[in-house]
């Protein structure tokens, strides 16, 4: 197993405690299990050099162990499908602090591998929930997620743009849109842009041309004092914030864990 870390720590120029965490998501075993035995089945080893080699390639490690924490859950992520963050988890806990009362109806827009639906189905246990998606890929994976946790009879699939042929009101509307600016899609780190899907990250000119449509189309389908929240990315606070100003919504802009800028919040929330 030594050799196995180190060749591992090696290759992908790594620490070695670094190399134990990426080992031991690998072979699905906690790290201090590495350590207990210093033998590896034959079998074992060939399948860590094939992943080693994927990894080396960029490949993300969620693509390759097919596994992705987020927050109190473990969910399944097929590649081609936008890999949830560290800051999207943060953002369930604004949009609980966010909304006064427990929703009757959400809609989650651009589902991806259902992260955020399968958490609201667990912060909100009354609300029915509408997920979104125009990609086939991204809403096969979610009805992976949604069967796992046992959630099809609360979590709706549907493929579809935005609002299109969607029908009734909801309390809240959720969406972790595509923000980054098309210009800097280039200087995304390999492992993102050769690897996720780049029509879940270009926002277009200055990442707001999809939160725009979001936004304009929503009087269509935002219940009364209900709740619109958006991630975004923080150089676009200045042109959201021209964009807003000639709307009829209250909004505010949430700092996430690092201290930027990275969630919009507009209608009814809550202060």
């Amino acid at each position: 197993m030594k050799e196995v870390i180190a060749r591992f720590r090696d290759e992908l120029n790594v620490s070695r405690p670094e190399a134990e965490l990426i080992v031991a998501a690998l072979l699905e075993r906690p790290r201090f299990e590495l350590f207990l035995s210093r033998e590896i089945e034959p079998s074992e080893r060939s399948r860590l050099m094939i992943r080693l080699r994927q990894l080396k390639k960029g490949v993300p490690i969620e693509y390759v162990t097919r596994k992705v924490p987020f927050l109190d859950r473990t969910l399944e992520i097929r590649p081609g499908v936008f890999i949830p963050r560290l800051e999207t988890e943060y953002f369930i806990e604004r949009i609980r602090r966010s909304v006064s009362e427990e929703p009757a109806r959400i809609l989650d827009i651009g589902t991806g591998c259902g992260a955020i639906a399968v958490s609201l189905a667990d912060a909100f246990p009354r609300s029915a929930i509408v997920a979104t998606d125009v990609s086939d890929r991204a809403l096969a994976n979610a009805r992976i997620n949604i069967e796992n946790f046992g959630l099809c009879g609360r979590i709706k699939l549907v493929k579809t743009d935005l609002y299109r042929g969607l029908e009734g009101r909801f309390e809240l509307i959720v969406s972790n849109p595509p923000y980054i600016p098309r210009d800097r899609i280039p200087m995304l780190p390999k492992s993102v842009r050769e690897f996720e899907p780049i029509r879940a990250l270009n926002g277009g000119v200055g990442g707001i041309q999809f939160i725009k449509r979001l936004v304009q189309g929503a009087e269509s389908c935002l219940a009364t004092g209900g709740v619109i929240a958006l991630e975004i990315d923080e150089d676009s606070v200045t042109s959201l914030t021209d964009f807003l100003q000639n709307r009829s919504y209250p909004y505010r802009f949430d700092k996430d864990l690092f201290g930027r800028y990275r969630y919009l919040f507009l209608g009814g929330f809550r202060s």
